[in-house]
């Protein structure tokens, strides 16, 4: 068995070697700042020792030199090359005599050509790197932040803020949309724009949808129990599956054994999916699956995708969430209010019911009114909430005002 990794060919040499290159930058970049600074005053240390050691300058061409010199160019840059360059034109030259018995010093000439070859193979380097660095720079921060990820998960960091829904016909909130978060001990609180991007490269996806579904059923049956006592209908709640949960083999049982498990009635649970979902070839026996179980189903910021029409009558699809882009143009681009009316007419005459996204002014909540969306969703009603937060709202016959200057979405 080869002892390389198989996406690398058996034949050619240059791409062996590239793959080399590649991994030895990645481990110098990836070495923190401390670890690195002290390898190269010891690799400077080092190389002077070598050449003081084996007699002076005329016993040995003080080649180990251009080690550090290369390191620090690929690990921090020209700047850096530069001042190792002149520290070792230093020690290779005033501080390293042509012969330590005798102590006869170097030529001046002779020790400012090796320092001026230090600098300039130095800032060679750098310029050759800097194509490649930032590739690997990004790379090492995904695998980081992977970790990091893991860590998280295993430290239970990933929680859920719910935005309630408002229903305009029944004057009432009647839902919540989960929103997954991380309490990151450093960087505290991150959205999922922080950190969805490295976890749907990997497995990690699975793992957090998986946490939102179960803590999102788990909490809507909570509530429910708790609307039940105060003789308040109870609430759904609305859990983003990635593309690449949805179309797992698997997912239609995890869903069923969490509502089981929290003896959650299918109707109270909503799974919202992105447009580009309906474009995949798995999605169709995907999405049937999920429908069968009972729950609702909803596409997730409408209108700014790259859904047809047919996948409307295609998939079993009750809701559609207007995009808050098209919404923030309501009342200052008339395109937006033609194309929000346009939806609502097509949703209507397919039987699907619309929830507009981020309404965040009364002016705004009068048009969706008089568009007739079934549903609002935005900071002029309530911020997303920890879920401590939410049986206030639920118990209480008035909404409240949101914060529109309070975390963002």
């Amino acid at each position: 068995m080869s002892r390389f990794p198989s996406a690398l060919p058996s034949t050619g040499g240059i791409r062996y070697t590239d793959y080399l290159a590649r991994t030895t930058l990645r481990a110098w970049v990836g070495m923190s700042f401390v670890g690195a600074s002290l390898l190269i005053l010891g690799g400077l240390a080092l190389s002077w020792l070598i050449v003081y050691t084996a007699g002076g300058a005329d016993s040995i061409v003080p080649h180990f030199y251009y080690v550090p010199i290369l390191f620090a160019a690929a690990r921090f840059g020209a700047g850096a090359a530069l001042v190792v360059a002149l520290v070792a034109g230093v020690l290779a030259g005033p501080m390293t005599p042509v012969d330590v018995t005798a102590g006869i010093a170097q030529e001046t000439e002779r020790w400012l050509t090796r320092t001026g070859f230090f600098v300039g193979i130095g800032q060679l380097m750098a310029w050759l790197v800097i194509p490649a660095l930032h590739p690997v720079t990004e790379e090492l921060r995904r695998m980081r932040q992977e970790f990091d990820i893991r860590r998280g998960l295993r430290h239970n960091e990933f929680f859920l803020r719910y935005q309630p829904i408002y229903s305009l016909a029944q004057e009432r909130h009647v839902g919540v949309e989960a929103l997954i978060r991380w309490q990151h001990p450093i960087r505290g609180e991150l959205s999922p724009a922080e950190f969805l991007d490295v976890a749907e490269d990997s497995t990690l996806i699975h793992d957090i949808c998986d946490l939102a579904l179960d803590e999102g059923c788990r909490q809507a049956a909570a509530w429910k129990a708790l609307a039940a006592e105060h003789g308040r209908p109870a609430w759904y709640v609305a859990i983003n599956l990635s593309a690449h949960d949805i179309v797992r083999p698997e997912m239609a049982a995890h869903v069923a054994a969490a509502l089981d498990r929290h003896r959650l009635p299918p109707e109270l649970l909503h799974i919202e999916l992105t447009e580009t979902v309906l474009a995949m070839d798995a999605a169709t026996d995907a999405l049937k699956q999920l429908k069968s179980l009972g729950i609702q189903l909803a596409i997730d910021d409408f209108g700014t995708g790259y859904s047809s029409l047919a996948y409307l009558n295609r998939f079993p699809i009750d809701i559609l969430k207007i995009d808050r882009q098209l919404i923030s143009g309501l009342g200052i681009d008339p395109s937006a209010h033609d194309l929000s009316r346009g939806m609502v007419l097509l949703a209507e005459s397919l039987g699907l019911r619309t929830i507009a996204e981020g309404v965040e002014t009364k002016e705004q909540l009068a048009i969706g009114r008089e568009l007739k969306f079934d549903c609002i969703q935005g900071y002029y009603f309530a911020r997303p909430l920890r879920a401590e937060e939410i049986p206030s709202l639920l118990l209480s016959d008035t909404p409240r005002i949101g914060h529109l200057h309070a975390v963002r979405y």
